[in-house]
């Protein structure tokens, strides 16, 4: 009954604060969900994230991670992800290791016009850092719509489980997400998010998370975020504390300039 109350209030406050407020911003952490844009060549952007998420078995999790991307060609990013898990379960037994490195190309396929959204494809791999886990392929196709000032994405994706490095089974889950963001003040931006996720094997549980945010630019290389995710099912994490901070780095300026809109060159 909790849960159903919280699923409930969680999806009003989700489409209050998406039809309410002005603005538009990328998505990022603490987003789940992907953006339709690219840096542009030559651009960096790094990031660093701090999660701590408390399961309802008791299991208490926090991870380290941090992101690498280039812009390797005008719509073209590499992408580099890894995280370090500090793990402590109920009757205080801890550990600590290594997650999976994901490494993805993430491209713009047809820029928006009008009210016809971005779409992008975003591929790629995800590499076991110990034992048990697997190598899996990424991808997700994603949508971005610009109704000024409201942004909104969706994202579409699977990770498809491989025999690659040895692995003798394979699970595979598939994923959706919307998110939208929003400026309520000069660079502070609110930030609303769902997120969805099913192995396919049809015993296995679904798993549904909210998130409210908010993220705050510094400046044009620096910003900084934090949210709460909420698990709405059962089989949920009970909640996620999220925080990080993204460094920017401009190393072409006529990329940079030849993303803009016309207007803002």
């Amino acid at each position: 009954m909790k849960r159903s109350r919280a699923a409930i209030a969680f999806g009003v406050l989700f489409i209050g604060v998406l039809i309410g407020v002005r603005g538009d911003a990328l998505a990022g952490h603490p987003f789940g969900t992907e953006d339709a844009g690219t840096q542009g060549k030559g651009n960096v952007e790094v990031e660093f994230n701090l999660e701590r998420q408390h399961g309802n078995d008791g299991i208490k999790t926090t991870s380290l991670g941090n992101s690498f991307t280039v812009g390797i060609a005008s719509n073209i990013d590499l992408a580099v992800v890894s995280t370090y898990d500090f793990t402590k379960a109920e009757d205080g037994t801890k550990s600590r290791g290594m997650g999976p490195v994901k490494a993805t190309l993430k491209t713009t396929v047809i820029e928006g016009k009008d009210r016809f959204p971005t779409l992008g494809v975003k591929a790629g791999f995800s590499f076991p850092a110990s034992g048990g886990e697997q190598t899996a392929l990424l991808a997700t196709a994603i949508a971005e719509w610009t109704f000024e000032p409201l942004t909104v994405f969706a994202n579409v994706g699977a990770d498809i489980g491989t025999r690659l490095a040895g692995n003798a089974e394979r699970t595979t889950s598939i994923r959706s997400s919307v998110a939208g963001s929003w400026e309520i003040r000069r660079e502070w931006s609110l930030l609303s998010e769902l997120l969805w996720e099913k192995p396919t094997s049809p015993s296995a549980p679904s798993t549904a998370e909210g998130l409210i945010g908010a993220k705050k630019e510094i400046s044009e290389t620096l910003s900084v975020d934090a949210g709460v995710r909420w698990g709405l099912t059962g089989d949920s994490p009970h909640v996620t504390y999220l925080l990080g901070f993204t460094l920017g780095f401009r190393g072409d300026p006529s990329a940079l300039a030849a993303k803009a809109p016309a207007g803002d060159r």
